[in-house]
């Protein structure tokens, strides 16, 4: 697995990697009280209050888009009824065409389908990005993972400076790197060129978190860091055998062993990050063991 490591060095320009330098800021607008609530969501304990900013708590106008244009993403948290009201609508409208990423939260009395549904209509606005819920039942987590979803590259950066958002950008940089790792080993059938593959992603996933707990690694350490752990795991060993051993279906097992191979690698890594980042390999090692146990049970 390290020899697969080694040879992925050279993909690292074409990586996907989190943006470099401080985050934009998170910029929430709408109304007041409901603004209030993301705006604490956000922040949790101990967040940098620079990166969650108050923006325009009114109607929106038309120029307050191009302002919108200086955020990571923008929240619009409303207040509606079962439908979605004229002045709701033409602030979704302007917080949309900002061109930024943007997440809406909306509180009802009663549960806001209707306007949920609407909301989602707005160009630039995924029903993904769209959080409903009924009043006094504020859906901090549903908020955090669609924020952490629509910051994209700037995910880490954020997480890093607000823990509150640190577990779902995290989470998002390893159901991102399964997917691609899996994807990788089903399509590709040489293993001189899909390990390789498999590994670049493994390492541009172990960057994405230790950045999201304010790591910044060079490439020769997130090398020694996954290439500990893939080795612990025996992740790609077990992928080459079992392909092997079953070749009419030897790319499909080949595939679902390596997505569940990079995602087994990526809670080992969130976990290893959480503690500190430890120089200790030994410790790496005894880490990657025992989430190969759970990952075999």
């Amino acid at each position: 697995m390290i020899r697969e490591l080694l040879a992925a060095r050279s993909r690292f320009s074409a990586l996907d990697m989190p943006d470099p330098g401080p985050p934009r800021p998170v910029l929430v607008c709408g109304r007041n009280d409901p603004a209030g609530r993301v705006r604490e969501a956000l922040l949790g304990d101990g967040g940098e209050e620079v990166l969650v900013q108050a923006f325009a708590l009114r109607r929106l106008r038309a120029d307050d888009s191009g302002r919108l244009q200086a955020a990571s993403v923008v929240v619009y948290a409303g207040e509606v009824t079962q439908t979605l009201d004229s002045d709701t609508r033409s602030d979704l409208a302007v917080a949309g065409a900002s061109g930024r990423p943007l997440v809406a939260v909306l509180e009802g009395l009663d549960d806001p389908a209707e306007a949920l549904i609407e909301a989602a209509r707005t160009p630039g606005l995924p029903p993904s990005a769209v959080v409903g819920s009924r009043r006094g039942r504020f859906p901090e987590q549903p908020l955090l993972r669609a924020v952490a979803e629509r910051a994209g590259r700037a995910a880490p950066a954020l997480a890093a400076a607000l823990p509150a958002l640190r577990k779902y950008a995290v989470d998002r940089a390893i159901a991102r790197a399964a997917r691609q790792g899996g994807g990788t080993a089903l399509v590709l059938r040489n293993p001189r060129i899909w390990e390789p593959a498999l590994s670049a992603v493994e390492i541009e996933m172990v960057l994405e978190i230790a950045a999201c707990h304010g790591y910044e690694l060079s490439p020769d350490r997130a090398i020694e860091v996954a290439g500990t752990l893939a080795a612990g795991l025996g992740m790609g060993k077990v992928a080459r055998d079992l392909a092997g051993a079953v070749p009419v279906a030897g790319r499909l097992v080949r595939g679902s062993v390596s997505y569940s191979g990079t995602r087994a690698l990526g809670w080992a890594a969130a976990e290893y990050f959480a503690r500190g980042a430890p120089a200790d390999v030994d410790h790496l090692r005894d880490l990657a063991a025992r989430r190969a146990g759970a990952t075999h049970a």
